[in-house]
């Protein structure tokens, strides 16, 4: 494994940052920032500039937008950002559309170590 990498963890439910940051912590990686909202989600990353971001495609639209609006601001901040989308909708027309956003990788919910191991690796090496 290379360095550690420096994760945003962007959901609008704290026990999901939880299991996150928890699964990150055992492929030896740091969060750096978590957020709950679009608006939030935005400035962490322009303040952290984390190596990878991982993101709820459903935020709560109170905090600013959903999560494809946010992935299209972190692009408009850095366009190699490298982001996961996490989204309890495994629907392959939602997949679809995030891959087509330019997201790294894609995990459904409830999130398996295994599928989420796999996709920060499909992230760095994108």
């Amino acid at each position: 494994m290379g360095a550690p990498l420096r994760v945003l963890i962007i959901d609008d439910n704290e026990a999901i940052r939880m299991i996150l940051t928890d699964m990150l912590a055992a492929l030896g990686h740091q969060v750096v920032a978590e957020a709950e909202s679009a608006e939030d989600a935005q400035k962490a990353y322009a303040r952290h500039k984390p190596d990878l971001v991982t993101l709820d495609l459903s935020l709560s639209v109170v905090g600013g937008g959903d999560g494809l609006t946010v992935l299209k601001a972190i692009q408009g901040i850095d366009s190699r950002a490298k982001v996961i989308i996490v989204s309890g909708n495994a629907q392959n027309k939602v997949k679809a559309a995030v891959e087509a956003a330019g997201a790294s990788a894609f995990v459904a919910k409830p999130i398996g170590e295994a599928e989420f191991a796999a996709a920060v690796a499909k992230a760095i090496a994108s």
